[in-house]
């Protein structure tokens, strides 16, 4: 990452700001995980990883933001951006895996995420933590030829993941329209009932499928001034950086982290009835009455 070379506390007028929108990201990523603890129904792989990113969110809300206005030059910056950003990438491109073998595969869908879910979310996890500590072999001294292959590895490792999560949206995409016609074409009078079906199931996942690749834009344009500042490091271009940018990341990155929930909240439908079950919850009690129970009923992760 660019580094800053300040040894300050931010000013006020950034802190108070920054410090508002991390307890935004933080309260409305654990609601996020709160609501997959609550209602059993969103107890799914694809919400398993949804709560994964939100984790990711919760530690650029809850750790990150605090740690930058507390000391800019503090290292644990670095570590802590690098730590996000390959965390986010390796969600996101476990979330694309998870909706191309819904989409592409769906006879075998519960079968490999049953016996693969947990190694995923894991290797999801855990791959980033040593990326993100590798700086601390040469000390992060700037310029030294361990530290360019870092910074190329860091450009690489997220560009590279991301192609691959292009190329897959497009096939899920392409895919969902063709099941789509053809569903179309062999509806008759006798299977009319379960063409239905399972026209809503291919336009379903097709739904949430767009949704995945909203975060996936989302993120790629909130962490663009993150990108051009590494690709300049690693070029030893720190002239072209504009001393405004670093800045400008930062609200730029916390309007993605900030964005990830809303997203959920209006544009997947699971979430936007439970956060409505939730709320009627605690305004008219209905939990007393079984409205709860019918809504939870599913089984947990499938």
């Amino acid at each position: 990452m660019a580094n800053q070379t300040e040894s300050t506390t931010k000013p006020l007028s950034e802190a108070i700001p920054l410090g508002i929108l991390g307890v935004l990201i933080t309260l409305e990523n654990l609601l996020v995980c709160f609501l997959v603890y609550r209602f059993r129904k969103l107890r799914t792989f694809t919400n398993g990883f949804i709560v994964s990113l939100a984790l990711s969110d919760i530690l650029f809300g809850a750790v990150l933001i605090p740690v930058n206005i507390a000391d800019q030059s503090n290292p644990a910056n670095g570590y802590l951006v690098s730590l996000i950003l390959f965390a986010n990438v390796t969600n996101l491109f476990a979330v694309t895996l998870d909706r191309y073998l819904a989409v592409m595969n769906a006879l075998r869908y519960s079968y490999t995420m049953t016996r693969h879910f947990v190694k995923i979310l894991l290797t999801a996890w855990i791959l980033p933590i040593p990326l993100s500590l590798l700086p601390l072999i040469w000390g992060n001294e700037k310029g030294t030829t361990a530290e360019k292959v870092y910074l190329f590895f860091i450009v690489s490792g997220v560009v590279v993941p991301y192609i691959f999560i292009l190329f897959a949206y497009i096939k899920i995409f392409r895919e969902v329209a063709r099941q789509v016609k053809n569903l179309a074409k062999l509806a008759t009078y006798d299977n009319q009932q379960q063409t239905a079906r399972e026209g809503k199931r291919v336009t379903g996942e097709g739904r949430v499928a767009r949704v995945f690749a909203m975060i996936a834009g989302i993120f790629v344009i909130s962490w663009m001034p993150v990108f051009f500042m590494t690709a300049a490091d690693a070029l030893q271009r720190d002239d072209i950086i504009p001393p405004v940018l670093w800045t400008v990341s930062w609200y730029t990155m916390t309007a993605g982290s900030l964005l990830n929930a809303a997203v959920y909240a209006f544009f997947k439908r699971d979430f936007r009835n439970a956060f409505l079950r939730l709320f009627r919850c605690r305004t008219v009690s209905f939990g007393r009455h079984g409205s709860e129970e019918a809504f939870t009923k599913g089984t947990s992760l499938n």
